[in-house]
Parts: structure tokens; C-alpha cells; sequence
């Protein structure tokens, strides 16, 4: 009887857990390319249960034609606000196979400008969290023409776990001082901008039947035993 309630137990895990793994969910290697070639640029590596990953500029950038590059000119706002109003960023968005949930749970970056005569700030929004300046998942400045790896935390954004439609994460960015820049994704070495996270198969009603199916007939056994031992 033991054995048969093991067998049940684990039967039922097996109908709840779902092929999940902590992965890549998409990458892209910017080396070889520029916004004027290659825009959308699809994602190099997708991961499994992915259906797309692309990336794009936003309506009010001009694409770059600056060899192993991915950005564009027209960053000339001194605030997020600004920059959101004025589609000043670069995006990219994920779509899952359906039947399937993604959580997300970090982001690494490389980017830069291609002259630095200000601060420049990069702030990172998603459509799951709103594309408003109080929803900000990220923010970084730098002052050189290449920022450093951004590597972002996302597991904790309760928005970015087991989504189950279309993502889209933009990057807006604006400057201290007027003028205007040309802001990127530059190359370094391997993938440059990087997205991990879990997929998993989302449980058809059907599987939640024989859950409770198989946890009623665990529930009879186990009381026809104790009626038995009473006996």
C-alpha cells in the first residue's frame, strides 16, 4: 500500500511539473551588424518554447549604420519623460510558445554612445510593469563612450513571472546637457545583450482533473486500509 501511495504521489508531481529550466531565453550577438542592415534584428540564440525574439528601434530613432552596432541617432531629451514621449529607445520583445509561461530573471547589457560630450542615461522599462518614468525596472549613467555590463535582476518583478503572452523591454535614453546622441548596443566578445529566465508548460485543465483524480483514489485507499487495520 505504501509503495501504491508513492507511485501516487509521484505520479502527481510528474502531471504538475512542467519541462522547466534556467536558460537563456533569448541573445543576441551584435557583432557584424547595424541598425540600417539588420532592423529588426531577430535574436541569435532563442531558447526553447520561444517563439520570437527581435530587436528594434524605437519611432523616434534614426538607425546608425555603424559597423557591430545595433542603435541610432536622435536621442536629444534631458529626461525620461522626454524620451518616452518622443519613442527614444531601443527595444526588443519575446513572445513564448503557446501553452507555455516564461519567467524572466535577469538582463545583462553592453551599450554606449558614439560620441560622449555629456552624461548619458540609460533606463530600462517592460510592457509588463507600464512604459511611464515611475516604472523604471533599471536606470545607469555613464560618461565615456562605452557604458560598462549592465547585469539586471528580474526575478523578483512579480509583472515578469510566468507570462504567458508577448514582453517587449525597452531601453529609453537621454542626456545631462542639449545637444543630440547616437546611442547603441556595442560588441564585446560572445552575446551582448543577454536574457535568462524559466519556461514551463502551463497545465491544461484536463491535467488538474487527473491530479485530483488520482489524490481521490490515494484518499479512498488509504481509508480502506485504516478500516482493514482496525479490524
Amino acid at each position: 500500500m505504501k509503495a501504491f501511495c508513492r507511485y501516487l504521489a509521484v505520479s502527481c508531481l510528474t502531471l504538475i511539473a512542467c519541462a522547466e529550466a534556467q536558460a537563456q531565453i533569448a541573445a543576441w550577438e551584435i557583432a557584424g551588424t547595424s541598425a540600417v542592415t539588420s532592423n529588426p534584428k531577430p535574436a541569435g540564440t532563442l531558447g526553447d518554447f520561444i517563439d520570437s525574439a527581435s530587436l528594434a528601434l524605437g519611432a523616434g530613432i534614426t538607425a546608425s549604420s555603424a559597423a557591430d552596432t545595433f542603435g541610432g541617432s536622435g536621442f536629444n531629451s534631458t529626461a525620461l519623460a522626454s524620451a518616452i514621449t518622443g519613442d527614444q529607445y531601443l527595444s526588443f520583445t519575446i513572445t513564448p510558445t503557446t501553452g507555455y509561461a516564461v519567467s524572466f530573471t535577469s538582463l545583462s547589457l553592453l551599450s554606449g554612445v558614439s560620441t560622449a560630450t555629456t552624461s548619458f542615461h540609460g533606463e530600462v522599462l517592460s510592457s509588463a510593469t507600464g512604459f511611464d518614468s515611475g516604472a523604471s525596472l533599471y536606470s545607469y549613467s555613464f560618461s565615456s563612450t562605452s557604458a560598462p555590463l549592465q547585469s539586471i535582476t528580474l526575478s523578483g518583478v512579480s509583472a515578469l513571472q510566468n507570462v504567458t503572452g508577448p514582453v517587449e523591454f525597452r531601453i529609453y535614453g537621454w542626456r545631462d546637457t542639449g545637444g543630440t546622441s547616437t546611442f547603441r548596443l556595442r560588441s564585446l566578445t560572445g552575446s551582448d545583450l543577454v536574457l535568462n529566465g524559466t519556461v514551463s508548460a502551463v497545465p491544461e485543465p484536463s491535467t488538474y482533473a487527473a491530479i485530483l483524480g488520482a489524490l481521490t483514489l490515494a484518499g479512498v485507499a488509504m481509508h480502506r486500509r485504516r478500516r482493514s487495520i482496525r479490524r
